[in-house]
């Protein structure tokens, strides 16, 4: 909302831009400022559910509350001396809860879990597993573990965690040689500090939205994201790609003039010389895309949506529902406020209390002054007056009546934020993999509202994610081999998890669509000989039929009340324990050796050097062993575990065969 500068005579002052419009692009920026407008009114109008306030005031409240902020650093003004004795000390209140939250909401990971529509096809059950494999490897590339806290943290401290997700290459030019004339040739190259998956956390005061009242993001007819960032970032972004960059200066915006048709550089003054701004808006029903730059169009104006699913970019959530229709949530900052202030009203009092308590105010008594100059350990001081006293004055302070307040608030502030404090306590000695898992049940049960909250979340990203995969990942790119461009599909390796073989995915386009079953043992047996010698799970997919299936994101239980390390070593101590006791002949003795050594840390590394290579003769079997000494070890119907699952844990299941074409087991 810029307006050019005129002199006295009405004449622009102001440089004129070369860039111009057409109809179009114009018709396009009066519905992009309409929007814009109305999503700033929205922004900045007081709202009941915010107690009041607008958007854009509860955001920096809360966010104050969450980084404990104090004014003048806490210490008194140099004009009160009377006063600055005072305590100003305050206490993290909504900080500490805050991350004591999300360190227990973060302690393992969530990601979506992918399931095909049809489970009963074996083919559909390979292409989701294949799948969840794509979205652990896209996860590892974009750094999702730390961005999975900020969304939590954001998600605490402000009224909406919105999370943006793309896919893209970066690219930026590099010197490459000096050419003939001296001068340096120049070659565009993949920029490696970005990633090809993208996330980021969206700030709730640059996404504008269409309806306050309509929670689900993506049912908004319009979403803008405006944001201000460096011009050398822009440069990188854009230069080369589009052609009107070229008219962009940092700090200056391009206006236009209705009267004489004319776009001016007019300078930004909530700006620095340094940046651009960027908006960015879709539009669902007109199915557009398009990219301004400190008012100049990047895009065209009417660019579609790149995403093949046609959904905005964008998921959100929050700590606690404030009602069925707002978009945004009630953040723990804000629903902490009140009794943090009252905590760090009664801790100041107490701390002053103190203070009155042990060094108590003097009352000067009888016809001579005493200053407190004469109130220092082992000075003497001649009175000329016989009567001149100090007495001490009694404030009444009772710091008990504030140490109690002060735990009663406490209390109702562990409540309203649910901390974990209700969780199970260990028992001396060893436990079972059943009272583990309790244990951690109940440490869970606390945080229920908030890990719904978040499961939400994780499904929402992994749609979007999904939809990622498919449109780029399983595309092929163009290479020059031979001097001849060539088609070559992607390969993926994902990294083992625990002690089990890394995966590498390859999409082939020569994978015939129909196969026998005999080409398909075939084409097995020759994958399980390559798995051998890499020691790597090896997956060939057709592109072509695994973009045309649907692909289904969902959380599971033990994502959502997650195994820990000692659970999962519990579990896999009792299974240890039951192949042990199992008749002779049942199990392979070696193998269930590296079992046990690979579930210990100091030993999974490199299991095969604590086991025997020969056996000296007549040396008994483990197996026998155990099963030769009675009472050693519990039967399978006192197990925890066959009392949590109500079925004998000697009952395993064969793994299903990989997606179309792997090694077989």
């Amino acid at each position: 909302m810029l307006r050019t500068s005129v002199n006295k005579k009405g004449e622009i002052q102001d440089e004129i831009a070369p860039y111009t419009e057409t109809e179009e692009e114009k018709q396009m920026s009066a519905l992009l400022l309409r929007n814009l407008v109305l999503g700033t009114t929205n922004m900045y109008t007081p709202r009941i559910e915010f107690n009041d306030l607008s958007l854009v005031l509860r955001d920096q409240y809360d966010q104050m509350e969450f980084n404990t902020y104090q004014p003048n650093n806490g210490e008194a003004w140099e004009g009160s001396p009377q006063t600055r004795w005072r305590s100003r000390a305050l206490r993290p209140i909504v900080r500490n809860k805050c991350m004591s939250i999300a360190a227990h909401a973060t302690a393992r990971l969530i990601f979506p879990k992918i399931f095909a529509y049809d489970e009963q096809n074996e083919s559909q059950e390979d292409c989701a597993q294949v799948m969840e494999d794509l979205m652990e490897w896209s996860g590892d590339v974009s750094n999702y573990p730390y961005v999975a806290l900020l969304r939590v943290l954001t998600a605490l401290s402000s009224p909406a965690s919105i999370g943006y997700t793309e896919y893209g290459e970066v690219t930026r030019s590099v010197k490459v040689e000096k050419g003939k004339d001296g001068k340096w040739i120049e070659k565009r190259i993949r920029d490696e500090s970005y990633p090809e998956f993208m996330d980021c956390v969206v700030p709730v005061t640059q996404l504008y939205i269409e309806n306050f009242y309509e929670p689900d993001i993506q049912k908004q007819g319009w979403v803008i994201w405006r944001k201000v960032y460096s011009y050398s970032e822009a440069k990188s972004k854009y230069n080369g790609i589009y052609n009107n960059f070229q008219y962009v200066r940092p700090g200056v915006q391009t206006i236009y003039d209705d009267a004489n048709r004319t776009f001016y550089y007019v300078y930004d003054p909530n700006m620095r010389s340094e940046d651009v701004e960027e908006i960015i808006m879709w539009h669902k029903g007109l199915d557009l895309k398009v990219i301004k730059v400190n008012n100049i169009w990047m895009t065209p104006c009417d660019n579609p949506n790149p995403r093949m699913d046609k959904l905005y970019p964008f998921d959100k959530f929050g700590y606690e529902v404030i009602n069925s229709r707002f978009f945004y949530y009630k953040d723990l900052a804000f629903k902490l406020q009140y009794d943090a202030d009252i905590i760090n009203t009664l801790y100041q009092m107490v701390i002053d209390g103190t203070y009155l308590s042990i060094f108590k105010p003097m009352v000067n008594v009888g016809g001579e002054i005493i200053a407190s100059d004469v109130i220092v350990p082992g000075a003497v001081t001649t009175l000329s007056d016989p009567n001149a006293d100090l007495r001490a004055i009694n404030v009444g302070a009772d710091i008990n009546t504030g140490l109690k307040m002060l735990q009663e608030v406490e209390q109702s502030i562990s409540d309203s934020s649910q901390e974990p404090l209700q969780q199970g306590q260990k028992d001396s000695g060893q436990q079972t993999a059943y009272e583990i898992s309790r244990i951690e049940q109940n440490a869970n049960t606390v945080l229920g509202l908030f890990l719904q909250m978040i499961a939400k979340h994780v499904k929402d990203f992994g749609k979007l994610r999904v939809g990622d995969i498919l449109q780029y990942l399983t595309m092929p790119e163009v290479l020059e081999i031979t001097g001849e461009p060539e088609l070559v599909y992607k390969t993926f390796s994902v990294k083992p998890t625990g002690i089990g073989k890394g995966k590498k995915i390859k999409f082939d386009n020569n994978m015939p669509e129909d196969i026998t079953m005999d080409d398909y043992l075939e084409e097995s047996r020759k994958l399980m000989g390559e798995e051998d010698e890499k020691n790597t799970e090896i997956y060939r997919v057709n592109p072509g039929l695994f973009r045309e299936l649907e692909y289904q994101a969902t959380i599971s239980p033990d994502v959502l009340n997650p195994r820990s390390e000692d659970l999962e070593r519990a579990y896999c101590l009792e299974d240890y324990d039951r192949m042990v006791a199992a008749p002779p002949g049942m199990f392979d003795p070696e193998a269930v050796a590296k079992f046990l050594l690979s579930n210990n840390p100091m030993t999974k590394k490199n299991p095969d050097k604590f086991i025997a290579k020969q056996p000296p003769v007549g040396a008994q079997q483990p197996a026998q062993a155990m099963a030769g000494q009675p009472g050693q070890m519990p039967s399978a119907g006192n197990s925890p575990l066959g009392a949590m699952t109500g079925q004998n844990p000697l009952n395993k299941t064969a793994p299903s065969p990989a997606l179309a074409i792997s090694g077989q087991r």
